[in-house]
């Protein structure tokens, strides 16, 4: 069922339907509205008042919540920034392990490597290359574990943001240690999965969309059941909790607003307007980011890996 739906959405020629995909905000019954309960905490930077976010849950997978794009035009901008120019650099891992080296070597962080390629298509390429990097806990993708031994400092711009939205949603003990940032050109596709590395399996996991948007599949704790889709466009917040938050999920579809029906466009308007008002930011949108973001997503995905009072991931020796 699940890899059926995959395929299904995952499929050029022919492109799939849309009918079925369930577009957030509408009015569809297995969306159902979430009254928040602490929409009185004081504002965050770059977020709008908690009590105009819109927040619903799927009625099929109990705990699936879905926050309703609460971030400002900038704001979204400032976090594709962050993303290329400032998460992919040593000493978090990327996927790019053999361009990694080739950069601590030149001593530039991987998106000034970028501007150093003269050739359109060469750098069209290197910029697709890019497809994940982690941050906080690093990852062993081999193994799927994480490796206190490599336990780096989760950023504390994004740390703040993460600990501001769960404690919004109510919870307030969630404790970002964790983040995969995955790099998505459009084509591109997450297969099914299931995140349960993490030694607590409970806290939610924060998931954070910024660019094109994505056909988001989410099914059950068997790849027997079928899934629901959801179209996850630019600044909205996916978080699993309860049951959710170890089913099955993928993303079978990266595409532009011009896939879309006409009714489920509206992706790119969500950060062109307003200003940047630091030069840094103008002079790093307009000098190539804004491009980027044209044609790619970026998701953040933020994790507690240790239990409540857990310090470390470090077994103790028998003996």
């Amino acid at each position: 069922m699940f890899q059926t739906a995959f395929k299904f959405y995952k499929s050029r020629n022919p492109p799939p339907s849309f009918e079925n995909v369930l577009l957030i905000g509408s009015d569809h019954p297995n969306l159902k509205t979430v009254q928040l309960v602490h929409d009185d905490i004081k504002c965050f930077t770059g977020l709008q008042s908690p009590k105009e976010w819109k927040v619903y849950e799927l009625v099929t997978r109990p705990g699936l919540l879905v926050v309703a794009n609460p971030f400002t035009a900038e704001a979204q901008r400032h976090w594709m920034m962050r993303s290329l120019t400032d998460y992919p650099t040593h000493p978090n891992t990327t996927n790019q392990s053999s361009a990694s080296q080739l950069i601590q070597e030149v001593g530039c962080s991987w998106w000034e490597m970028m501007q150093t390629i003269a050739n359109p298509d060469e750098r069209r390429k290197f910029a697709k290359s890019l497809r994940w990097a982690t941050l906080g806990y690093q990852y062993d993708w081999t193994n799927k574990v994480y490796d206190e031994a490599r336990r780096e400092a989760f950023p504390s711009d994004l740390g703040a943001l993460v600990r501001y939205v769960a404690a919004v949603l109510g919870y307030d003990r969630f404790s970002p240690e964790a983040a995969i940032v995955n790099y998505y050109p459009t084509g591109a596709t997450l297969a099914g999965h299931t995140d349960h590395s993490e030694d607590d399996q409970t806290a939610p996991l924060f998931s954070f969309s910024f660019g094109q948007p994505a056909v988001f599949l989410i099914g059950g704790t068997s790849r027997e059941e079928q899934p629901d889709a959801i179209l996850l466009r630019s600044g909205d917040i996916v978080v699993m909790t309860g049951a959710s938050r170890l089913c099955y999920h993928a993303v079978p579809r990266i595409c532009t607003d011009a896939e879309l029906p006409q009714e489920m466009r509206n992706s790119a308007a969500r950060w062109e307007v307003g200003n940047l008002a630091p030069q840094r930011d103008e002079v790093l949108w307009d000098g190539g980011i804004q491009q980027y973001i044209q044609y790619s997503r970026i998701n953040i995905n933020v994790r507690q890996v240790l239990r409540e009072n857990q310090q470390t991931l470090a077994r103790p020796e028998l003996g």
